[in-house]
C-alpha cells in the first residue's frame, strides 16, 4: 500500500543494471515535467489581498501526459520569491507521491482526484505548507506518515472521502491546525482522541457523516475547548446531554441541524457560555430546554415544538417556523428589546396580539398560520422599525389595516379565501425609506399574488398610499381600473401576468399606458401578460398590440390564420352598408361564374359534334380505299386466268 516495495524494487534494479551517475541525472532531467508548460501559472492577489502569490492551476482541461506521480514535476522559477499556491484538480491521480523540494509552497489542493494511497512523508520537502486539501478523493484511512514535517499546517480539508475512522496518532504532528474539515465521510462517532494534538483548532466540520454519539465533554477531550465553530449537521445524532460539550468551552457557532434529535437535556447548552448562534433546524424536538444567556441567533425551524423556549435578552434572531405553536410568547417573561428578526410562519396561530413594543424588529413573518384577519397590533407604535411583513397563506377573507404602519415590503400571497380587495384596504400602509434615500418619496412594494379566488380590486383600495412595486400576478382578475393608482409613479414595475384578463375596450388603457411603460423599463413582466377572453383573443399576449395606432381592444378583431395573425373587422355603425356591398360582390361573382360555365358547356357540345363528323368522314374514306383494293385484286386474277387459257 505504501511505496516501500517500489523503492526496494528500484534499488535491486539499479544494482542489476549499473549506470553512471551522469546518465541517471540526464534521465531524471528528461523525465521532469515543467508545470507551467502545461498548467496555468500567474501572479494573483492572496485571499486577504495583502500580497501576491504565484498561483499554479492544473485541471482536467490541461493535457499532461504521463503524470502518474507528482514527483516528476518541476516547480516554476520564482525570482520574486512569492509564496506558491498549487492546485492539481481532476487529473485522475490515484497515488500521491513525494513532492519535489520547495520551501515557498504554502497551499496545495488535490481535489476531485481518485487518490487512495500515498508515499511516506509526501510533504516533508515542502515544510512551510499552511493549506492542504484532499477534498473529493478515495481515501479510506489516514496514517501518521502522511503529515510529517509540516508543522506549519493551519488548514486541512479531508471532506468527501471514505474515511471510516481515525487513530489517536494520525495527526500527532499537526499542532497548529486552526480549521479542519471531515465533511461527508463515513465516520460513526466524533474522533475526539485523534483531534487531541490540534490544541488551537477553531473550526471543526464533521457534517454529513453517520455520527450518532455526541460526547465532547469527557476528560480526555479538554483540548477541544479551543473550538469556536462546530458543524455537526446532517448526521444521526438522537440526543444532546449535559456531557455533550466540554465545561466552559469557547463554541460560538453550533450547527446540529438535519439530525434526528428527540431529547435535549435541560442544561445541555449551559456549558456553552460563549454560544452566539445555535442551529437545531429539521429535528424532532418537542420539549423546550434552557438556552445560554449569550445566545443571539436561534434557528429551531421544522421541529415539533408546542411551546416557546425561554430566550435570553440578547437574542436578535428567532426562527420557529413550521412547528406546532398555537399561542404567542408570554410578554411578561421575555425581553425582546434586541430582537430584529422573528419568523413564526407555518404554525397554528389563530391570533397575533402583541402589546409591548419591539423597538428593533425589522422583519416579521407570521405567514401560513390560521390568522383570519390583519392583526390590530400591526402599527408603527408597536413596530417602529418594521420593514418587511409576511402575511402569506393565512385564511384572510378581507384586507384592512386598522392602524398606520410603515413598511418597505408587504407580502400577502396565497390568500385562498380572498375574493375582493375592498375600498381603503391599504390606506393605512405607508412606505418606509432607508436613511440613504431620505430625499426619495415614501413607497412600499406589495406582493399580492397566487390568490386563486381574487377577482376584483376596488377603486379606493390604495387611497392615501404610494407603491414602488405591485405584484398581482396569478390571480383571477379580469379587469383593472385606471383610477386605482397613479400607475406612472410605480418605478419598479407592475406584474399583471397569469390573470384571465378580459381584453375589451375597458382594458385599452393598459395597452396605452402600462404596456408602453413596462416595455421600456420592465419588459420581463410582459412575457405572460395574456388575454383570457373574448374567445378570439384567448392566449394572446397584450404586447402583441404594442405601438399600434388603432384602439386595438375597442374594435372587433378575430383570429385569421394558423400562426395567430389578426385582421381588423368593420365597426357596427357601417355594418349594413358593408353587408350589402359584400352581397352585391358575391352575386356578381356568381353570375360571372354561371356565364363562364354556360359558355364552356356550349363550346364543349359543339366541339363534340365536330369531332363525331370528322370521325365518320375518315371512316368512310378508309372503307372506300379497302373496296378499291379488293376490286383490283379480282381483276388481276381474271386476267391471269385468261392468259393461261
Amino acid at each position: 500500500m505504501r511505496a516501500n516495495a517500489i523503492e526496494l524494487l528500484t534499488f535491486y534494479f539499479l544494482i542489476s543494471n549499473p549506470v553512471s551517475g551522469q546518465d541517471i541525472v540526464v534521465t531524471e532531467v528528461q523525465r521532469l515535467i515543467k508545470v507551467c508548460s502545461f498548467c496555468t501559472c500567474s501572479e494573483i492577489p492572496e485571499v486577504d489581498g495583502t500580497h501576491l502569490v504565484l498561483n499554479i492551476l492544473c485541471s482536467e482541461l490541461d493535457r499532461i501526459e504521463n503524470l502518474s506521480d507528482l514527483d516528476k514535476i518541476q516547480w516554476p522559477e520564482n525570482p520574486n520569491g512569492l509564496k506558491i499556491a498549487a492546485t492539481f484538480e481532476g487529473l485522475g491521480l490515484t497515488t500521491l507521491s513525494k513532492l519535489p523540494p520547495n520551501s515557498q509552497v504554502e497551499s496545495l489542493r488535490f481535489s476531485n482526484n481518485a487518490i487512495k494511497t500515498y508515499w511516506p512523508d509526501p510533504f516533508s520537502d515542502v515544510p512551510n505548507l499552511k493549506k492542504l486539501s484532499f477534498s473529493q478523493n478515495e481515501l479510506t484511512e489516514i496514517t501518521p506518515d502522511l503529515f510529517t514535517k509540516i508543522d506549519s499546517l493551519e488548514y486541512l480539508d479531508l471532506s468527501y472521502n471514505k474515511i471510516t475512522g481515525l487513530n489517536p496518532l494520525d495527526f500527532k504532528f499537526l499542532r497548529r491546525v486552526k480549521s479542519f474539515s471531515l465533511q461527508s465521510n463515513l465516520l460513526k462517532r466524533v474522533p475526539v482522541e485523534a483531534l487531541q494534538p490540534m490544541v488551537v483548532l477553531e473550526d471543526l466540520d464533521l457534517s454529513k457523516n453517520g455520527i450518532f454519539d455526541l460526547l465532547l465533554g469527557r476528560p480526555e477531550s479538554q483540548a477541544l475547548k479551543s473550538i469556536r465553530r462546530l458543524y455537526l449537521n446532517g448526521n444521526r445524532i438522537r440526543s444532546v446531554v449535559k456531557d455533550s460539550f466540554p465545561v466552559d468551552n469557547n463554541i460560538e457557532l453550533l450547527d446540529l441541524s438535519n439530525n434526528v434529535i428527540e431529547v435535549i437535556e435541560e442544561n445541555s447548552f449551559l456549558s456553552c457560555v460563549n454560544l452566539r448562534e445555535l442551529n437545531l433546524a429539521q429535528n424532532n424536538i418537542t420539549f423546550t430546554f434552557a438556552l445560554p444567556p449569550s445566545l443571539q441567533i436561534a434557528i429551531l425551524k421544522i421541529n415539533t415544538l408546542y411551546h416557546w423556549p425561554k430566550f435570553p435578552s440578547t437574542i436578535t434572531f428567532i426562527d420557529l417556523s413550521y412547528n406546532r405553536l398555537s399561542n404567542l410568547y408570554d410578554e411578561n417573561n421575555v425581553n425582546f428589546d434586541n430582537l430584529e428578526i422573528l419568523n413564526i410562519g407555518g404554525n397554528q396561530l389563530k391570533e397575533f396580539e402583541i402589546e409591548k413594543k419591539l423597538p428593533k424588529l425589522f422583519n416579521l413573518d407570521i405567514s401560513y398560520n390560521l390568522i383570519p384577519e390583519v392583526p390590530k397590533c400591526l402599527n408603527s407604535q408597536t413596530f417602529p422599525n418594521l420593514e418587511e411583513l409576511f402575511l402569506d397563506g393565512n385564511p384572510i377573507e378581507s384586507i384592512y389595516f386598522k392602524n398606520i404602519i410603515a413598511l418597505k415590503n408587504l407580502y400577502m400571497n396565497d390568500l385562498g379565501r380572498l375574493y375582493v380587495v375592498e375600498d381603503k384596504a391599504f390606506s393605512n400602509v405607508v412606505g418606509r425609506n432607508s436613511d440613504e434615500a431620505a430625499n426619495e418619496r415614501n413607497c412600499f412594494s406589495l406582493y399580492l399574488s397566487n390568490c386563486a379566488m381574487l377577482n376584483d380590486i376596488q377603486d379606493g383600495a390604495f387611497d392615501g398610499t404610494s407603491l414602488c412595486m405591485l405584484d398581482i400576478s396569478k390571480n383571477n382578475l379580469t379587469s383593472l381600473s385606471k383610477s386605482l393608482l397613479d400607475w406612472s409613479s410605480i418605478s419598479e414595475g407592475v406584474n399583471l401576468q397569469f390573470n384571465p384578463w378580459d381584453c375589451t375596450c375597458d382594458l385599452q388603457w393598459v395597452l396605452d399606458d402600462l404596456v408602453t411603460q413596462m416595455y421600456e423599463t420592465n419588459s420581463r413582466l410582459l412575457s405572460e401578460l395574456r388575454c383570457g377572453s373574448p374567445r378570439a383573443y384567448e392566449g394572446l399576449r397584450l404586447v402583441h398590440w404594442y405601438n399600434w395606432t388603432e384602439q386595438a381592444l375597442c374594435g372587433d378583431y378575430m383570429r385569421a390564420g394558423p400562426r395567430g395573425t389578426y385582421i381588423l373587422q368593420p365597426s357596427t355603425e357601417d355594418s349594413w352598408t358593408n353587408i350589402s356591398r359584400l352581397t352585391l360582390i358575391l352575386a356578381g361573382c356568381i353570375i360571372v361564374a354561371l356565364v363562364i360555365a354556360i359558355a364552356l358547356s356550349v363550346y364543349l357540345i359543339r366541339s363534340r359534334r365536330r369531332y363525331k363528323v370528322r370521325q365518320a368522314a375518315m371512316k368512310r374514306k378508309r372503307q372506300s380505299a379497302i373496296d378499291a383494293k379488293n376490286s383490283n385484286d379480282i381483276q388481276k386474277e381474271q386476267f391471269s386466268a385468261l392468259n393461261r387459257a
